[in-house]
């Protein structure tokens, strides 16, 4: 896979489309041979936001330069951490 970007930043929260807090993120986004387009990265913040994150059904986070939001799969989460490994879709780019 080719890594074609490093998207980070921060912003607000959204689960199941209610806000939940604020968090960072830096997501690499990769293009496969095929074309597809995925990122794989972290998120940052509070335990109690990774935490309702981590159960949540729909997960998306919101650019705080421009309010664009992108939607999020949770990796594994350990209570009292502050990082989370997730993955996104080609609409984390737009």
């Amino acid at each position: 896979m080719e890594r074609i970007r490093t998207v980070s930043g921060t912003g607000p929260v959204y689960i199941d489309d209610d806000a939940a807090g604020h968090c960072a993120f830096e997501i690499n986004v990769y293009r496969d041979d095929a074309g597809n387009v995925v990122g794989r990265g972290h998120v940052m913040g509070d335990s109690l936001v990774l935490g309702r994150m981590a159960r949540g059904q729909t997960i998306e986070l919101a650019s705080k330069e421009d309010g664009h939001r992108f939607r999020l799969v949770t990796g594994t989460w350990n209570p009292g951490d502050r990082t989370m490994d997730v993955e996104t879709g080609a609409d984390v780019i737009h």
